[in-house]
């Protein structure tokens, strides 16, 4: 068996991605990932391994944990290393390297593999909460937030990066915001660690956060951080998002990612601009056949559907005349199927 084929097993390269590998890692890499077998090893271990000065071995492992190649981590004060794997890989190479150089139908493909990984990887869990079980720690994106939530973890963080949404850099299926993902704390310091990102403050992000919304773009984070820790606020669109797209297909609106509010539509403060039509997600808020009179105008008649709001308040942020408020939902919702255009 070649190099290659052992990697490609060790690694758990998805055939999609096979022929392009040669972009994705070097030889040298691959015979790293290979002759560390899954194993979690120091640095004189795999300086033996490498066959390597103790310098030269530093700085190919600094050089493959910038990468993702491998992971590192500090035991009674010594550097670990051990393997990542080809999603966490796949994950950086999208973000900060060459994938637009991979063709359009060939990234598609990736990108449904990546996309099953994810969703396969999280079904028993959310299936567990969709039965009214619980589960252990939060899921990723776990809840949809409204803004003032959101800002309300920023001025919590001490720490907080900004990196591009590797959602939106794997799926490009739409042209908003790409540079999204805030990082907070820990996870922040990880991530500058391994070169990804930039810091930002807390003006900064905020700011991030109202241009994200204006751009027509959700926030997601962890409901419960104030006893589980800060972790990151996602900005998403439900065209390329991981969570999003793997819950339609699980099934599991409203409780994952959870929905904590729902939007509540006044028709006698409602214009019929049609803003909230352009800004849902959903189809939650869309034109109905019937014309209405607003204005001294005659506009197309604005409808709700409240089934298939996710509660994110992106409509209520725009509405020119506060015709639309989010309320609060009682703390469960009975799970069900929504079938989307």
């Amino acid at each position: 068996m070649t190099i290659l084929e052992k990697f490609v097993t060790i690694f758990g390269v998805w055939q999609a991605a096979q022929p392009y590998i040669s972009m994705i890692v070097d030889e040298q890499e691959m015979e790293l990932i290979v002759g560390m077998q899954g194993r979690v090893m120091n640095h004189k271990e795999l300086t033996a391994l490498l066959e390597m000065s103790s310098e030269q071995t530093h700085d190919f492992l600094k050089r493959c944990y910038h990468r993702c190649i491998v992971n590192k981590s500090n035991k009674y004060g010594e550097t670990l290393y051990s393997p990542t794997d080809f999603g966490t890989r796949l994950n950086h190479f999208a973000m900060f390297e060459n994938w637009d150089d991979i063709p359009a139908e060939d990234r598609e493909a990736i990108d449904r593999c990546f996309l099953n990984e994810f969703t396969a990887k999280l079904r028993p869990k959310v299936e567990r909460k969709m039965r009214g079980l619980s589960v252990e720690g939060a899921l990723p994106n776990d809840t949809v937030m409204l803004m003032r939530e959101v800002e309300e973890m920023i001025d919590a963080a001490a720490h907080i990066a900004v990196l591009p949404c590797d959602c939106r850099r794997l799926g490009q299926n739409c042209s908003r915001l790409v540079e999204t993902c805030i990082y907070l704390d820990k996870i922040a310091l990880n991530a500058l660690d391994r070169g990804e990102g930039r810091r930002l403050n807390k003006k900064e992000a905020k700011e991030l956060l109202r241009r994200a919304d204006r751009k027509g773009l959700m926030h997601t984070a962890d409901s419960e951080w104030q006893t589980r820790g800060l972790f990151a606020i996602c900005n998403c669109c439900a065209c390329d998002c991981y969570p999003f797209r793997a819950a339609v297909e699980l099934g599991s609106k409203g409780v994952w990612p959870k929905s904590r509010h729902i939007a509540g539509h006044n028709r006698e403060l409602c214009t019929f601009c049609g803003a909230c039509v352009k800004r849902c997600h959903f189809d939650a808020f869309y034109f109905g056949s019937a014309m209405v009179e607003s204005e001294g105008k005659a506009k197309r008649d604005v409808l709700f559907d409240a089934e298939k709001c996710w509660g994110c308040g992106l409509c209520a942020n725009t509405c020119p005349t506060e015709a639309i408020s989010m309320q609060p939902l009682p703390s469960f919702r009975f799970p069900h199927r929504i079938t989307y255009r």
